[in-house]
């Protein structure tokens, strides 16, 4: 039995992490039915790599797709989401994985309850050689409404399956916090139903190899800022929400520079406040 599922995965200059992810997919208690691994122009030994798994995986699990320059994961994900084929979507990170149970779990889930448009959850910072299988119990899903995903990102990328026939897609424009600025505009565009869960256990796992576009703070500051301009902007939010985010992110930005303890005390306060 397979779940109607395609699982996008960007893959940037990832030959040395691609294997790991593709094998947590494999591994799935449900497996989907597609991967489709986007070669996002890296210049380097990736697209063989990818070619090799789909040579071990078979073509018609595998797709490969190789974009002719480097254009950023936004258009990376949209070209796999334009060429899936599944009734939901699932996003993976070349450098992450998932728990055995991620699937089954969610695609499960998201068959129950057809009014809901997107899930997802949280992660787990692990190394390169750990596995976390525990048994993920007293599982549940909790509505996440507008003051929670305007206030926080509720989801990691790597953890949200969504339906395919949305017409939402990353912004290419946007580089950093690309991700929080989607999931606002699809509740936004979903709110007048039950659009949008969070589960409250983790299962995708970050894994630390090395620094990356995350390591850049200051920058992904400057990106949530821009983002409630963009929402203003395209008309999303009134001129009152969209100041109040701005100065409210602004604030959570010098905090996390000049104050970083400080800064993850309230975090992690506003975390258990939002989504507990």
């Amino acid at each position: 039995m397979e779940a109607s599922v395609s699982v996008i995965i960007p893959c940037y200059r990832c030959s040395n992490t691609i294997e790991r992810a593709v094998d947590s997919v494999a591994k799935q208690t449900l497996r989907p039915a597609e991967v489709i691994l986007v070669e996002d122009g890296s210049g380097d030994g990736t697209l063989e790599k990818l070619k090799e798994l789909q040579q071990q995986y078979g073509k018609e699990w595998i797709k490969v797709v190789a974009l002719e320059s480097n254009s950023g994961p936004s258009i990376a994900r949209n070209t796999g989401w334009n060429l899936a084929s599944q009734d939901f979507i699932a996003f993976l990170d070349a450098d992450e994985s998932w728990h055995p149970e991620k699937i089954a779990i969610q695609y499960s889930w998201m068959i129950a309850n057809p009014q809901v448009c997107l899930s997802g959850h949280g992660s787990y910072l692990v190394l390169p050689q750990y596995n976390h299988l525990d048994k993920l119990t007293q599982l549940r899903f909790d509505l996440i409404g507008k003051q929670e995903v305007l206030t926080f990102n509720p989801f990691d990328t790597s953890s949200v399956m969504l339906k395919r026939n949305m017409s939402n897609r990353f912004a290419p424009q946007i580089k950093y916090a690309e991700d929080h600025f989607l999931w606002m505009e699809i509740y936004l565009d979903n709110q007048s139903e039950s659009s949008m869960y969070r589960l409250n256990v983790c299962t995708t796992h970050i894994v630390k190899y090395s620094s990356g576009l995350s390591s850049n703070k200051l920058a992904m500051r400057i990106g949530g800022i821009k983002n409630y301009w963009y929402l203003w902007l395209n008309k999303k939010i009134d001129l009152s929400t969209m100041i109040f985010y701005v100065q409210y992110t602004s604030l959570k930005a010098v905090l996390s520079i000049l104050f970083p303890k400080l800064h993850l005390f309230f975090k992690q306060k506003l975390e258990l406040f939002l989504f507990n």
